[in-house]
């Protein structure tokens, strides 16, 4: 019987082959482009031809454009990564795919259901766990700092351990370390800012983080293609973190710069330019700085006409649906030095319709009725869209409809580090310089 089994799937096969070899060459690559990474990463070992095939740089770059052209499989390949409190670790899994379990929830089809979280599910989860090795170097010197999901773009993910910054492709489980930053004249910078997107001008990916001085702030850009880090010759005139001390502007020849203000903030990567963030050093206000890849020129936003924002108000910059810059504008009312006086936290968010005008800025209504901010992640589906809440990475399933929203919970993982979206693809960090290492 084990015989007469074994007999039926040899002759599947071989009916499969002979399939296969009786379509014109030119239809076998229009089908592959429709896989998933897994299968076709399988089927570089089918033959030399098809190795080939598969790691060409145009055949990568169509793989992926079927994503982007076609919704269904866009849905396919998007993945949620996300950290939690194990140092060495990444994990990603298919939301899309997680949600489709709750056709028949009220709240994803729009009716609305404040009573139950979305995500209280008792069957299996499929949650795929990236461990980097211990054996690094980094684990040994960040010993006591968790992982940093910086960006995400063409299916690249940079994040960071320290100082250390890492590239990774989920998909292809292969990651790269970035050399080290070239050496600063005073140690250690205070580098709040940092991004990562594609440069269409040279084809390749930049890597961006920054150096805040007294003089303002410099930039320094690696490259995937040339491995290497180089510094743009400019110092441009802002920094990071609230308005600083009277003390600390005192003259221009004696102004000081509080080192230890601000976090680190990853760019919005938005129409080819990355985008912060940041205050002006010669008289504090806020301002959206944006920085082209292409020709690393650096622009300014005006931020919304009659903006007012205070020194304990909190600013987060965001995407809103992948084609408009935001932000969420926190701020509390009726703090005073009696103790039982109540205090009112309010929630503002700012869609900047028309990119660069100023006056295209609209004020949405998005009541979290939460303590913190709603910032939108790049993940939508028909009725509702997810959100992250505050500082704490807290997910909350938006319903665009009634204008209510739901946790979002994963089961298992009730800490979440950080989080965020990228589309599966086939872009290789192999570019003959600098080690490739794997997951």
């Amino acid at each position: 019987m084990a015989d007469q089994k074994k007999g039926k799937k040899k002759g599947k096969a071989d009916q499969l082959t002979a399939l296969w070899h009786r379509l014109p060459s030119e239809i076998i690559p229009e089908i592959l482009l429709w896989l998933p990474v897994k299968s076709l990463c399988r089927f570089r070992c089918v033959s030399k031809s098809w190795l080939l095939l598969i790691l060409d740089p145009k055949f990568v770059k169509n793989h992926f454009n079927k994503a982007i052209e076609h919704e269904h499989v866009f849905y396919q390949r998007r993945k949620l990564l996300f950290t939690d409190e194990k140092i060495n670790s990444l994990y990603f899994f298919d939301l899309d795919e997680y949600l489709n379990r709750y056709n028949d929830n009220p709240f994803l089809n729009g009716i609305g259901n404040r009573n139950n979280n979305v995500g209280d599910y008792d069957g299996d989860l499929i949650v795929t766990r990236l461990k980097l090795p211990s054996y690094l170097p980094c684990f040994r010197q960040f010993q006591n700092e968790k992982w940093s999901l910086v960006s995400f773009c063409c299916g690249l993910v940079l994040f960071k351990l320290g100082v250390e910054y890492y590239v990774a492709n989920p998909a292809t489980r292969k990651y790269k370390i970035l050399p080290d930053l070239i050496p600063w004249p005073e140690a250690p910078p205070f580098m709040p800012y940092n991004g990562f997107g594609f440069d269409h001008s040279t084809d390749d990916f930049k890597v961006i983080t920054s150096k805040c001085s007294k003089d303002g702030i410099e930039f320094m850009v690696y490259a995937l293609k040339s491995s290497s880090w180089r510094k743009i010759q400019r110092r441009f005139p802002y920094y990071a973190g609230p308005p600083r001390p009277l003390a600390y502007r005192s003259g221009p020849g004696q102004r000081r710069f509080p080192y230890s203000t601000g976090r680190a903030r990853a760019g919005i990567l938005l129409n080819g330019r990355l985008h912060w963030l940041m205050r002006r050093l010669e008289d504090d206000s806020q301002v959206i700085v944006s920085l082209c890849l292409a020709d690393e020129e650096v622009w300014e936003i005006p931020l919304p006409i009659d903006f007012d924002v205070g020194a304990l108000h909190t600013l987060e910059l965001g995407l809103f649906f992948n084609d408009s810059l935001c932000i969420a504008h926190v701020f509390v009312t009726g703090m005073t030095l009696d103790p039982t006086s109540a205090i009112t936290l309010h929630d503002e968010f700012w869609v900047m319709k028309e990119y660069k005008v100023a006056e295209s800025w609209t004020k949405r209504i998005l009541s979290s009725g939460l303590e913190g901010y709603l910032l939108p992640s790049s993940y939508q589906r028909e009725n509702h869209a997810l959100f992250w809440v505050g500082e704490c990475l807290g997910q909350r399933v938006y319903n665009i409809k009634d204008l209510c929203c739901q946790r979002l919970s994963i089961p298992g993982y009730p800490t979440v580090t950080g989080a965020g979206f990228y589309v599966e693809s086939l872009v290789s960090l192999d570019t003959g310089r600098g080690s490739l290492c794997s997951f």
